[in-house]
């Protein structure tokens, strides 16, 4: 199983999310949320803490999960991928973009419906009005 770690970075209604490239392997030019794959032997809070930092250059504090979402994909030979969303009580540093991203921007929940997003979203946001 393959095991992602995202954070919800909100500033009043508006959420960061962030444009993967089109050399992605997996949902290239979709938006996504910060996050990533665990690195083997890593404990979750420590691999989103991580992918935060690399990913926006933003110092977090993890709070609850939000959600978990497990996937058949088709992709990886058929292995399941669990996303697991966590809150984020407090960011700080300055928000910087990684080279994984052409680009990162600040959006409502009605704005993230209208770009190509990867597939998380609809649940996350059904199940987190």
């Amino acid at each position: 199983m393959r095991l992602i770690q995202k954070a919800i970075l909100k500033t009043g209604d508006k959420y960061l999310i962030q444009l993967r490239s089109e050399s992605t392997v997996h949902f290239p030019l979709h938006w996504d949320l910060p996050g990533g794959k665990l690195d083997d032997g890593e404990e979750p809070i420590d691999g989103i803490i991580r992918e935060i930092k690399e990913e926006t250059n933003l110092d977090a504090k993890i709070g609850k999960v939000l959600g978990v979402y497990e996937f058949n994909w088709q992709i990886d030979n058929g292995e399941t991928t669990r996303v697991t969303i966590y809150s984020t009580e407090s960011f700080t540093g300055e928000l910087k973009i990684s080279e994984e991203h052409l680009k990162q921007i600040w959006a409502t929940k009605e704005e993230i419906f209208k770009l190509p997003i990867e597939p998380y979203f609809e649940p996350f946001f059904k199940d987190n009005p």
